[in-house]
């Protein structure tokens, strides 16, 4: 074959068109791509690799879509996820379920049959279009780019790096490829032509909002569910707190905890409102004002939809919003808070239902550190575990019982820690994936804090955390199987045969035997002692280590009733 040809065939194939596409996306911002093995999308893994991008190569779709959560969790820029056709693409929904529900920004680029051999049986062909829904911010099918003119190319990226960083959510594009799909000439790589841009990120209407509200009502609340909020952010609201003399209610996601940037932070909201005694004396709030996703903490929320408040302000970290409840009353995207300053004027000096919050917030961390000393609930565990990590440390936080367990277990930490957790859809999927994501965008240590189950379910995220060597730490917390079921009315509408069949599910599986056969350092420690020391080890170690520890679901069963016990007996006497 002639140069001609070679240069007429290079031109029919799809080459062309993807690297243009993907060089712009990277001088946009983009750095990272998980691939998975495939032949459909052999032109798109090669136009990533060539335009100088960070490609990682993941066996399972699953493992490699959290992957990109979790990288998008602490670099704000999205992952391109690239995967050949088929159900390969069907293994990305959860993970971008989650990024959907929380504000991450992901985009998806699927290879695809052409049109001609859609719906006539072609092999590994499915319908692509629309396939994720409503759970992306864009979809958009792409022309047959074997032909396309390479300048659309720009046009696309441009409105994926949008839809996806501005619109804060994952955004799916479908590529028909036809064949060749193999290159046949070197690749040509164009000079990119767009830049970085950033999108507004504050509201000064809503900031004037927040001061009229403050300057009216006294019974106010500042709720801070997860979230990824910077210091001078915290700041920002510490001081604003202050001024009007409200509340914080700090999830143990919410990055304030510890932190120290004001003291009317209440650590133990799942211990006062699930307390009659508590809320009892108080009248139902004025004003709530909610930062990020949904609290995690049961009692306060369900105390918030029978006491409802005359404004519930949400301040969103996404174009949406939570609101189970219907009961939001205002909605702003951004900061709100930038115009305060530890100058700013004290609104009030003095607020009843402030010191009534910060009464009972001391009794009740008195109270939980009482039963934090106990070798076997999981309470004293998750505890333990955050009293050996440093400050340069990520700690993932599971879904299901660990972030439950972390609700009163973090009461009183007094270390600025940082938490990552997917609390968009609350999921068990992709936990260690997420923190491998994590651990290589932000080139820091991540611990994963994650129960027997939801490690199960994503062995395949552990493996991969093996395979390329991360520098991360996974602590097995092992109750025997789905201990958040004992803590529901269905434990005891059953009998013990349907509950473990049906409910409780043991994975039954030998940890610590299965990751020894693969080379892994594993720890077992048996006291919470032991499992501090081995936190701290970890801190100054490389590379993957692993931490199993096994717990006892009666012995925190029983911790949670005593500590709600002995809250309300002594706050019943203080009042």
């Amino acid at each position: 074959m002639d140069q001609k040809s070679i240069t007429d065939y290079y031109q029919s194939t799809a080459y062309p068109f993807a690297i243009k596409f993907f060089n712009e996306i990277k001088a946009l911002g983009v750095t990272e791509v998980a691939v998975s093995p495939g032949s459909r999308n052999t032109p798109l893994v090669l136009a990533a690799e060539v335009t100088g991008l960070n490609v990682k190569v993941f066996l399972d779709e699953r493992v490699a879509g959290f992957y990109a959560l979790g990288h998008a969790k602490v670099t704000k820029s999205p992952v391109v996820l690239i995967c050949t056709s088929g159900t390969a693409l069907a293994n990305y929904l959860p993970a971008v379920i989650e990024a959907n529900h929380s504000g991450i920004p992901m985009i998806v680029c699927s290879a695809d049959r052409p049109p001609e051999l859609r719906q006539w049986g072609a092999g590994q062909t499915i319908d692509q279009v629309q396939i994720f829904g409503s759970n992306v911010r864009w979809f958009y099918d792409l022309p047959v780019v074997n032909n396309a003119d390479p300048s659309q190319a720009q046009s696309i990226a441009i409105r994926a790096w949008d839809r996806s960083v501005a619109g804060r959510g994952p955004i799916h594009l479908n590529w028909p490829l036809c064949e060749p799909l193999e290159p046949l000439s070197d690749l040509v790589v164009p000079e990119a032509n767009l830049k970085p841009f950033d999108s507004t990120t504050f509201s000064e209407a809503g900031a004037q909002r927040l001061m009229q509200l403050g300057e009216k009502y006294q019974n106010g609340i500042i709720s801070i569910g997860p979230n990824d909020l910077d210091y001078n952010t915290m700041q920002r609201i510490g001081w604003f707190s202050e001024a009007v003399k409200w509340p914080i209610i700090a999830d143990p996601a919410s990055q304030i905890r510890g932190q120290n940037v004001s003291g009317t932070v209440i650590t133990s909201a799942e211990v006062l409102c699930g307390s009659l005694p508590f809320t009892e004396s108080l009248r139902s709030p004025d004003v709530v004002i909610h930062i990020g996703l949904a609290p995690t903490s049961k009692a306060y929320k369900g105390w918030l939809s029978t006491n409802p408040a005359k404004h519930h302000i949400v301040i969103s970290p996404t174009v949406d919003w939570f609101d189970p409840s219907n009961s939001i009353t205002e909605a702003y995207y951004g900061d709100l808070f930038f115009p305060y300053s530890q100058s700013s004027e004290t609104l009030r000096p003095h607020s009843e239902w402030l010191e009534q919050w910060k009464k009972g917030n001391t009794i009740a961390t008195s109270i939980v550190k009482k039963y934090l000393q106990d070798d076997h609930n999981e309470l004293s565990i998750v505890k333990a575990v955050m009293e050996g990590v440093d400050d340069e440390v990520r700690v993932m936080l599971s879904n299901s019982m660990i972030i439950r367990d972390a609700e009163l277990a973090f009461t009183h930490i007094t270390i600025p820690y940082r938490t990552l957790c997917n609390r968009g859809a609350n999921g068990i999927d992709g936990i260690v994936s997420t923190s491998l994501g994590a651990s290589f965008g932000s080139e820091e240590k991540v611990i994963c804090l994650i129960g027997d189950v939801a490690a199960t379910h994503d062995f395949g995220g552990i493996l991969a955390s093996i395979r390329l060597k991360a520098e991360m730490t996974i602590v097995i917390l092992d109750n025997g199987g789905g201990g958040i079921f004992n803590f529901l009315p269905i434990s005891n509408a059953i009998n013990k045969e349907q509950f473990d069949k049906y409910f409780l599910t043991p994975p039954m599986i030998p940890f610590v035997e299965v990751l020894k056969s693969l080379s892994v350092d594993v720890s077992t420690p048996q006291t919470i002692k032991d499992l501090k020391a081995d936190i701290t080890k970890t801190m100054s170690k490389s590379g993957l280590s692993i931490i199993y520890y096994q717990s006892d679901t009666d012995s925190t069963l029983r911790a949670f009733g005593s500590i709600r016990d002995a809250f309300d007996q002594e706050f019943g006497q203080e009042v």
